[in-house]
C-alpha cells in the first residue's frame, strides 16, 4: 500500500503528464485502486467485528444474569428446589449429592526428614 501511494505521489508531482507502461496517471490510479479499496473495506469490517464482539459480550452478560435468575427461581420453587432432578439437569450438584466437606486426619506421626 505504501509503495502504491509513493508511486502515485511521485508521478503526480514529478511527471503528471507522462505515460509509463502504456498508462497515464489517471489510468495508473484506476488500475492500482483495488488494493487500496480492499484495505479500506477490511478496515471497516474490522471495526464492525470489534463492535459485534462488544455486543456479543453484552449479550452473554445479560444471558448469564437470566440463567442465574432461572436457577435461583428453581432453587426457591416448592416442588423443585436445590435437590430436584431439574436442578441437576441444569448442571448443578444436588444438595443430597454434595459432600459434607468434613475430613478427619489420621493419627499418623509426622516423619522428620533429618532423621535417617
Amino acid at each position: 500500500m505504501d509503495r502504491i501511494m509513493t508511486f502515485r505521489a511521485a508521478w503526480r508531482e514529478l511527471a503528471p503528464t507522462a505515460t509509463f507502461a502504456g498508462m497515464d496517471l489517471a489510468e495508473f490510479e484506476a488500475a492500482s485502486g483495488p488494493p487500496l479499496a480492499l484495505r479500506a473495506d477490511i478496515a471497516a469490517l474490522e471495526l464492525q467485528l470489534d463492535g459485534k464482539k462488544s455486543a456479543k459480550a453484552d449479550a452473554d452478560s445479560a444471558a448469564s444474569e437470566l440463567l442465574d435468575l432461572v436457577v435461583n427461581s428453581v432453587r426457591g420453587t416448592p416442588g423443585f428446589g436445590p435437590d430436584s432432578p431439574l436442578y441437576r439437569a441444569l448442571g448443578y450438584i444436588r444438595k443430597s449429592e454434595r459432600k459434607s466437606g468434613l475430613t478427619r486426619k489420621g493419627a499418623t506421626p509426622a516423619v522428620d526428614a533429618n532423621v535417617a
